[in-house]
């Protein structure tokens, strides 16, 4: 009767953890356990599972268990690539990963048959928890396994070190040869090396990837800043225009009271507000370029800038006054554009010196062409300027992430003597 049972729950133990390796390697990889998958992993966890029956038939358990990372994990690891398109790389860390964690059954067995002496307490413990730790990892895996499908393939190496030592530690010395129960002092140590090792190596890929990410994090923040400050730029700018309007409108109020002041005498007064009025307007003064406001506002804004720095600009744009894109995009685009002329160009040698901008509105689309003279050429990485000097480069990165909300695309290049700007949007 007892042979009976132990052959039973000997079944169920390698049923229950034949299933429990072939879900939880798909869920740690990041595969949606939903009906249709979860009946295709049944599949092929019928197909693995006669084919460790039919070893275990023709050579018996040692053979089986011998054989199995050769019928059960390789296939599998195969499938996963195949049927999901996952990386190599990913299937093994999966699969692996799942090994390691029946690592928690077979001590709860061992131990459980330590205590008794039984082999049916083994094959109990062994299952009640396989099944516990099965429910714990799905619910685990839910949120890990989307993370690590997206992780790259150095990280994924990293992460594959630990459970793919320990596989083959385990079965070169407790499947293949009997190393691990001889005692030998070099065997028993090793895990603890090849855990140390790996910590080690971890440490170093997080410590880089939380500095990448605060890099990141960092530079969204001046992104957006500098976004935030193109729009109160703007805004003061149009108000700066309107309140130049209305003074222009109540002129004649104006030099009345100019003229009561010098009646009265206070001329130092009356000179001040002439002076404070000049300033002002030269100040706010918007030269019309085109049609659009906005496109007038960012090119007067920088005439200053180039007759201080004695550049030889260009400046043309042919937009109507409505335009589909944002006011504020194309705010950000056009100034961080000249501005980024301007200090490239004024670090030329005088006399070549020079900045050009077109822009122009056709077939629904607005293409921008700057070009710029420069004293040392940019070093360019995947299209993109690199800046010389920390707190640099963020206009070029502005630019392209207008460029983008708009549905559009730029290029960066050097074309002669010239830094070029190319835009669609």
């Amino acid at each position: 009767m007892t042979s009976s049972v132990e052959m039973v729950l000997w079944a169920i133990h390698h049923t229950t953890t034949l299933l429990f390796g072939v879900f939880a390697s798909a869920a740690l990889c990041g595969v949606e356990l939903n009906r249709r998958h979860a009946l295709e992993l049944v599949v092929a966890t019928v197909l693995t599972g006669t084919a460790f029956s039919i070893a275990n038939t023709v050579g018996g358990e040692l053979f089986a268990r011998q054989a199995y990372p050769l019928i059960v994990h390789l296939p599998l690891a195969v499938y996963l690539c195949a049927r999901y398109r996952l990386s190599p790389l990913l299937a093994t860390l999966g699969v692996t990963s799942a090994y390691l964690s029946c690592q928690f059954s077979n001590w709860m067995g061992i131990a459980a048959f330590a205590a008794t002496d039984s082999q049916i307490a083994y094959y109990l413990a062994h299952i009640v928890t396989t099944a516990a730790v099965f429910i714990v990892l799905l619910h685990w895996a839910r949120d890990i396994g989307p993370r690590l499908a997206i992780k790259s393939p150095t990280e994924l190496e990293i992460l594959l070190i630990l459970p793919l030592v320990y596989y083959i530690f385990d079965y070169a010395t407790n499947v293949y040869t009997t190393l691990f129960h001889s005692g030998s002092v070099v065997t028993v140590e090793f895990l603890a090396f090849a855990l140390c090792a790996f910590y080690l190596m971890f440490l170093a890929v997080y410590l880089r990837e939380y500095e990448a990410k605060e890099a990141a994090e960092r530079e969204r923040w001046m992104l957006e800043t500098r976004d935030s400050a193109a729009i109160k730029e703007l805004e003061a700018w149009r108000q700066s225009g309107r309140e130049l309007s209305v003074l222009r409108h109540d002129m004649r109020h104006f030099l009345r009271g100019l003229a009561v002041l010098i009646e009265e005498g206070h001329v130092d007064e009356a000179l001040g507000r002439i002076n404070e009025l000049c300033e002002t307007n030269d100040r706010t003064a918007v030269r019309r370029y085109c049609a659009n406001e906005t496109v007038n506002i960012v090119l007067s804004s920088f005439s200053s800038d180039i007759n201080r720095n004695g550049i030889t600009a260009d400046l043309r744009a042919a937009v109507p006054e409505n335009v589909h894109v944002a006011d504020v995009d194309l705010f950000s685009v056009l100034s961080n554009a000249l501005d980024n002329a301007i200090v490239a160009a004024s670090a030329a040698p005088q006399g070549k010196r020079f900045v050009d901008l077109d822009l122009r509105y056709e077939d629904g689309q607005l293409l921008l062409l700057v070009s710029n003279t420069f004293d040392r050429p940019p070093r360019m990485v995947d299209g993109m300027p690199v800046a010389q000097h920390a707190g640099h480069g963020f206009g070029t990165k502005s630019i392209k992430l207008a460029v983008e909300r708009m549905n559009g695309n730029c290029q960066f290049r050097i074309h002669g003597d010239r830094f070029e700007l190319r835009a669609v949007m």
